[in-house]
């Protein structure tokens, strides 16, 4: 074979499409949080946190959670509950794209989404106990997960 036709067959074997770079709406600081800050994961769960924050801020507060599907680092799906109900769910790949187009476009979908379902408004005293349910709840499932690693 002579050089042409090798290179050619090596580009065939190397196939790949590169995907577009994310826009980060959680910055990396240095090496070690870029390597666990620019997953989708992160990204997605940091997005539900900031809008809660920024949602009480302006004096509506609503409690956000976001419940990832699949890969933790590469979610295959998402939904987003707020007060408990859903009110978004989407794929990964269309949360990857937000990304891609701007830092905060998948929050503004998320804010859009709680905005549509038209929830009550809270008092601080209601906000403040749904905060702490999800904290409750949140701890009960990790103690659970490693019971059940320790039974293995």
């Amino acid at each position: 074979m002579d050089n042409v036709s090798v290179r050619d067959a090596r580009e065939f074997l190397n196939l790949s499409v590169e995907r577009p770079r994310m826009h980060l709406l959680d910055e990396p600081t240095g090496y070690i949080s870029a390597m666990g800050k620019s997953n989708l994961g992160h990204q997605i769960r940091y997005s539900a946190e900031r809008l809660e924050a920024e949602l009480s801020d302006d004096g509506k507060p609503h409690v956000l959670q976001l419940v990832c599907e699949g890969d933790e680092r590469e979610p295959q799906s998402w939904t987003l509950y707020a007060d408990g109900l859903k009110c978004a769910h989407g794929t990964g790949e269309f949360a990857r794209a937000c990304f891609c187009e701007a830092a905060d476009a998948f929050m503004g979908v998320c804010r859009e989404a709680v905005r549509a379902a038209a929830l009550p408004s809270r008092s601080k005293h209601d906000y403040d106990l749904l905060r702490t349910a999800r904290r409750i709840a949140a701890a009960e499932a990790e103690r659970r997960a490693a019971s059940k690693k320790q039974n293995r």
